[in-house]
This record gives structure tokens, C-alpha cells and sequence, in this order.
């Protein structure tokens, strides 16, 4: 599999795990010392963004991704994304879009995110 194709399937499986609040699986698709960076520039810990999401706090509601792209250097690549978040199935809740841009780093053989950035867009 290539890098890009790992990194793409690194990044679907978080917005499927923020959609469903399935933060055990998000966490692997995180290095332990990653950091959110929030549109309000909030540096968070993954760990404090985690206990956010299972404390309520976080609440995503389909993730819908618009468009992303990848590049790959030798042990280092981003992603650069945009979501829509917000929607409930009743059709309540305020969409939020997001312009997403995420740093990836080589952990042995797999890509793990390291900083992912979040802006209104």
C-alpha cells in the first residue's frame, strides 16, 4: 500500500471514529504527544480532546468530507482537508465547515498524526 493511500486510510478512519465517538480508535490513529490546534488556537492535548469527547464535550455529527489532498516527503507528509460537521439525522444542528490541515509522521510502518490543525472554511 502506498503512503499516500495509508495516510488517506488514517484520515477516513478519524472521521468515521469523531462521527461515531469512538475515541479507542481514534487514539490510534494519533502519536501519544499529538496536539489539536482549534479555530479559537487552542493548543489540546490528544489525551484532554479524548476525555472531552467521551465527557460530551465534543460532539461531532456527520463528518462529511468535501475534499483532501496528500503529500508525502521521506518521514513526514500533510493533509490538507475539508469537512462539514454538525448535522444531526432530524435535520437540527448548525453545520459547521471546516478547513482541516493535519501533519502525518512514519511510526515504524505505519502513519500516525502528530498536529492536526482546524479552522472555520
Amino acid at each position: 500500500m502506498s503512503d499516500e493511500i495509508e495516510i488517506l486510510a488514517n484520515w477516513k478512519t478519524q472521521l468515521r471514529a469523531m462521527d461515531e465517538a469512538d475515541t479507542q480508535t481514534l487514539a490510534q490513529c494519533f502519536t501519544a504527544d499529538a496536539v489539536l490546534v482549534h479555530m479559537t488556537g487552542y493548543r489540546q492535548p490528544l489525551d484532554e480532546w479524548l476525555a472531552g469527547m467521551r465527557a460530551g464535550e465534543f460532539v461531532y455529527h456527520q463528518v462529511l468530507e468535501h475534499d483532501v489532498h496528500v503529500t508525502v516527503g521521506d518521514d513526514s507528509a500533510s493533509l490538507h482537508g475539508h469537512i462539514t460537521t454538525g448535522y444531526r439525522p432530524d435535520g437540527s444542528g448548525q453545520a459547521w465547515p471546516l478547513d482541516v490541515r493535519q501533519t502525518f509522521v512514519k511510526n515504524g510502518d505505519e502513519w500516525l498524526c502528530t498536529e492536526s490543525v482546524v479552522r472555520l472554511g
